[in-house]
């Protein structure tokens, strides 16, 4: 699975668990990225981290351990993995 699909099915997923937990918002945020994917992987991806850090962010976000595992991995594939 390449950068564009992996983006795209775990902001799907995310999108899912915000509608069904009533951030209406937030999955409205992620639909957009998500759709901006389809013709721009690298534009989504830098979206998406204006989504991240500061006060009621993405980062705040406390809905299951799914969610918070989709969360890291959205982060991890759009900032790229840390340096070691």
């Amino acid at each position: 699975m390449n950068d564009k699909e992996q983006l795209s099915n775990i902001m799907q997923r995310m999108e899912t668990l915000l509608e069904d937990n009533r951030q209406a918002d937030w999955a409205r945020l992620l639909g957009r990225a998500r759709a901006l994917s389809v013709m721009d992987c690298s534009a989504a991806k830098g979206e998406v981290l204006h989504y991240f850090g500061g006060a009621g962010s993405m980062s705040d976000l406390k809905i299951d351990p799914e969610f918070s595992a989709l969360r890291t991995e959205l982060y991890t594939l759009c900032y790229g993995a840390p340096q070691q």
